[in-house]
């Protein structure tokens, strides 16, 4: 079948488990057709039942979409995702806004980019920033692999990558620390979608009240930023006054809040007055 009937049928094979059909079986035509969303109306590519089959029973299963397609976009770049990474998610794309206000006005920025998953924070701030220099630390193998990859893909050669636990000693001195860290509280797990249940734990919770990261970094990495350094973390919905109070506690001032585009306060930072 054309890519244009594979469109139609793909959409109404996902209407039972999918909350965007339409939308997904855009996105898995054109991975199957090889070519951009925009584009599939024009493709001459022949596209089987059994394709489509295949890969909506992985989403039936509860595999998310980005692992299936190997890549997704974040920000201005793709990345390449699979199993073992978090998805990169919209709403961190504000993290990423809100860093690049937050050093707009320094030159050659340095940069730490902790709990770096598939580096797309990391890499997202060095694209906009070549003068930057920028740290993206990521703890687990499956992760680090895909920092690596999402390096060299987008040829982020400004970003150097770490393989290391953001809960052992800090390092380095840097004018910005941004930390995307795992912040659902554990109670919530039985509310979560098959597919993000299907992203890894370890990136997902955050201790029982998921500010577990919130509290360690704040405490620890004060010293690895200069003085007047700015430590910017994303927080989960309705956390954002809790974080903001564990920044205060550690002796950050000037704590700022930005918005995400459906207006919950998705980014808390605060000034490191070291001496």
């Amino acid at each position: 079948m054309t890519p244009k009937q594979a469109e139609i049928l793909t959409a109404q094979m996902l209407i039972p488990f999918s909350d965007e059909p339409k939308s997904e079986a855009k996105y898995i035509v054109a991975h199957l057709a090889e070519c951009e969303p925009s584009q599939i109306i024009l493709s001459n590519k022949e596209i089987s039942k059994a394709q489509i089959e295949q890969i909506v029973l992985k989403r039936r299963q509860g595999i998310p979409l980005q692992y299936i397609l190997g890549r997704w976009w974040f920000y201005k770049s793709e990345f390449l995702v699979g199993e073992g990474v978090l998805v990169p998610r919209q709403d961190t794309e504000t993290l990423v806004e809100a860093a690049l206000e937050l050093i707009r006005d320094i030159k050659a920025p340095r940069v730490c980019d902790l709990c770096s998953g598939s580096g797309c924070i990391a890499i997202s701030i060095a694209g906009d920033r070549q003068d930057a220099t920028v740290t993206a630390v990521e703890k687990y193998p499956a992760a680090y692999s895909y920092l690596e990859q999402n390096i060299k893909l987008n040829n982020a050669s400004n970003v150097t990558p770490k393989l290391y636990d953001v809960l052992n000693e800090p390092f380095g001195k840097y004018n910005l620390i941004v930390c995307n860290p795992p912040y659902i509280p554990r109670g919530d797990e039985k509310e979560l979608s098959k597919e993000v249940l299907n992203e890894p734990h370890t990136a997902l919770f955050g201790g029982e009240d998921g500010l577990y990261f919130y509290r360690e970094i704040s405490k620890n990495w004060k010293q690895s930023l200069v003085s007047g350094g700015i430590l910017a973390f994303e927080v989960g919905i309705n956390e954002a006054a809790a974080v903001a109070e564990i920044l205060k506690t550690n002796g950050f001032t000037n704590i700022g809040f930005k918005n995400d585009l459906i207006g919950i306060q998705r980014v808390v930072f605060g000034t490191a007055n070291n001496v």
